[in-house]
């Protein structure tokens, strides 16, 4: 399911999110990160008040290779 919004934008991020082409589907792979990355630090902080140690991403790692392993471990 889907749900039409309008925001209201500065004109340089408006500028820039068009150029991507597809705006929506830009928008939400961006959004889809800021939301995977909160609930990534905030099992972070659990884990580390558990005393639990980890890292953010592997050795050579691409950002696309990381994300997806995030998404692993957040059961998305």
């Amino acid at each position: 399911m889907t749900v039409n919004m309008t925001m209201s934008l500065p004109d340089d991020v408006a500028a820039y999110v068009k150029a991507k082409g597809n705006a929506s589907a830009y928008t939400t792979r961006i959004l889809r990160r800021q939301m995977l990355a909160e609930e990534l630090e905030k099992s972070a902080r659990v884990r580390a008040e558990a005393g639990i140690v980890t890292t953010a991403a592997e050795p050579a790692e691409s950002e696309d290779a990381t994300l997806e392993r995030w998404a692993r471990v957040a059961g998305r």
